[in-house]
């Protein structure tokens, strides 16, 4: 019921790292408002979390067909763009949690996604993009913590994991979920939104998941061939090929090059702006290779 690290490695975000005194005027108090947000959520997050393991439940809960229907309109409603179902890997769960300190999560999964506006990552690595991809956090953050608390509220267990946390690999469990595919520069790229999305996790204790059909869905071939996110990273962070790991999980990015420019500029979002799947769109890929 309950699942746990098998040992995968996770990166420390620091959140005071992220500089916002060098930027001027109405941006300036636009990122002012978006940060103590993002603040916000991460401890109410990281709270709801303790009173839910205080007292573990001794088995799975049965929710019916409904319910998860219920769910998905709430989600809309909250703003949520994406949202997929998918059992717990483990081997995709951080032995550390350096935001939320979580360290056990229940056996299902609601992956989450919203979309981050189109002309704001046109301007990356420019303030514009940074400070959309600080609101998305901040927005995910709090449609995530609220979506819990509805299921809270319908009697089910569930645990919040904040965008910005890291207590499993987002992206791999939205390809789990059937939202999409892992990009070369380790994003999830989905057929509506390409990599123009952020991701969160709703851990939960319910059975059975909804059922999905499998969508057809390719981007390896573009992949290769375009390689726009590593030729345009501005600090070479993206590698030339993945590196496969012996516990099945695959490292794309050097992590130590990419969070300092990370920081730096709240946010980066170049490899967001670069990639076709941004640019066109997964649909015009799809038909310029026929």
């Amino acid at each position: 019921m309950l699942k746990k690290s098998k040992g995968l490695k996770s990166r420390l975000i620091e959140l005071n790292k992220f500089d916002i005194t060098n930027i001027e005027g109405s941006s300036s108090d636009k990122m002012k408002k978006i940060m103590p947000k993002v603040f916000k959520t991460v401890p109410k997050a990281i709270s709801g979390y303790k009173r839910e393991i205080a007292e573990l439940p001794e088995e799975i809960q049965i929710a019916p067909k409904e319910f998860w229907n219920e769910v998905e309109e709430q989600a809309k409603n909250l703003g949520i763009d994406l949202i997929g179902f998918a059992p717990k890997d483990e081997n995709l769960i951080f032995e550390e949690d350096h935001v939320g300190g979580i360290e056990v999560l229940y056996q299902n999964a609601i992956v989450l996604g919203m979309e981050m506006d189109y002309d704001a990552i046109e301007t990356a690595p420019e303030f514009p993009a940074g400070a959309e991809s600080m609101n998305i956090y901040a927005e995910l953050g709090e449609a995530t913590n609220k979506l819990t608390e509805f299921i809270r509220s319908k009697g089910y267990r569930a645990i919040a994991c904040h965008p910005l946390g890291d207590p499993i690999l987002y992206p791999a469990m939205a390809v789990k979920a059937g939202l999409g595919q892992i990009g070369r520069q380790g994003l999830l790229i989905t057929k509506k939104f390409g990599p123009r999305q952020r991701l969160s996790v709703i851990s939960a204790n319910i059975s059975p998941l909804p059922e999905r059909s499998e969508v057809e869905f390719e981007i390896e071939t573009y992949c290769r061939k375009y390689r726009r996110c590593v030729l345009m990273c501005p600090v070479s962070a993206i590698y030339n090929e993945p590196i496969n790991k012996e516990n099945g999980t695959v490292t794309r990015i050097d992590g130590d090059k990419c969070i300092e420019y990370f920081y730096e500029t709240t946010g980066c979002s170049v490899c967001i702006k670069e990639c076709p799947f941004h640019k066109i769109g997964y649909k015009a890929m799809y038909y310029s290779r026929l």
